[in-house]
């Protein structure tokens, strides 16, 4: 029998076969359409899945989400209806099979943990960039949550104030604000829609591509050391899409090591590095977290 992870995304929902040894056999992803109720959006999910040779599902989704799988807080536009329902509950009535789900983000850590780049650590952080910003703590194996499930939530992490209105992280780091940094510096008859496009135009040298992934890396920068003083891990993943670019990962790295503190920066010696399994990490958590969830 194979498991099947499903990664659901504020752009596209992304779909993986995975076998009993976690390697990947098969993926395939659609676009995350905006349903008008939390049936719609949860039948379209489960839509066209051939569950006969499946033995249980693993999901990641965004927000805060319990140890139930109940969705505590709304995230993206697309994916808000989905906001104080079950998903274990919603998806195996449909599905047929044991659900388990967890937040997005975490998944990442615990695929990065038992398989990758942080596997041994104990103390990690995790920052994934999409089409908002994910984060979570790990002690071990344990994920940091704190007593409301906040802990970690970095896409809530207070950057700035404007018109007296605290503005988050997510503003500043994600995909969605390298675009709104470009646009705030072009005309209107150049604005671009996919922060692909604006890291495009850096790689070939364009001046205000290369001024706003400056500006939107030393946004990354500022969470990554308010994440060193608070939590102090001896390592930082970052994942998402950005997280394949080698020449992301290696600007973040310098920009890191020249922005510590210099009374604390003797001390320091927390290392970044990206997901190892980058695009897959959610899934391939997920489908870890169902497995273990599953022996129970």
């Amino acid at each position: 029998m194979n498991h099947l992870g499903i990664d659901i995304g504020g752009t596209y929902i992304k779909y993986a076969l995975v076998d009993q040894d976690f390697h990947i056999i098969k993926k395939w992803k659609k676009e995350t359409r905006k349903m008008n109720t939390k049936d719609d959006f949860y039948d379209s999910l489960c839509q066209g899945i051939d569950m006969q040779h499946i033995d249980y599902v693993g999901v990641s989704a965004p927000g805060i989400i319990d140890n139930d799988s109940n969705v505590l807080s709304k995230a993206a536009d697309t994916v808000s209806v989905m906001f104080q329902t079950n998903i274990n509950s919603e998806m195996s009535q449909r599905l047929f099979k044991p659900v388990f789900a967890m937040n997005d983000a975490k998944a990442a850590g615990l695929c990065e943990l038992r398989f990758g780049n942080a596997k041994g650590s104990r103390m990690s952080a995790f920052l994934i960039i999409g089409t908002g910003v994910g984060g979570c703590v790990y002690q071990g194996e344990n994920d940091i949550t704190g007593v409301n499930h906040l802990a970690g939530e970095f896409s809530c992490l207070p950057f700035s104030m404007k018109d007296g209105k605290m503005m988050s992280l997510s503003h500043y780091a994600s995909m969605p604000a390298l675009v709104d940094i470009y646009n705030m510096k072009v005309s209107t008859d150049q604005h671009l829609q996919f922060g692909k496009d604006i890291c495009d135009l850096y790689l070939k040298g364009h001046h205000l591509a290369s001024e706003s992934i400056e500006e939107w890396c030393q946004n990354i920068i500022f969470a990554l050391n308010t994440m060193v003083i608070c939590y102090n891990p001896e390592i930082i993943c970052i994942g998402g899409g950005i997280s394949e670019e080698d020449w992301f990962i290696e600007k973040i790295q310098t920009l890191f090591n020249e922005s510590l503190p210099q009374r604390f920066s003797h001390l320091i010696t927390t290392k970044i590095e990206r997901c190892a399994y980058q695009n897959d990490a959610n899934i391939l958590g997920a489908i870890s977290n169902a497995y273990e969830r599953i022996k129970l």
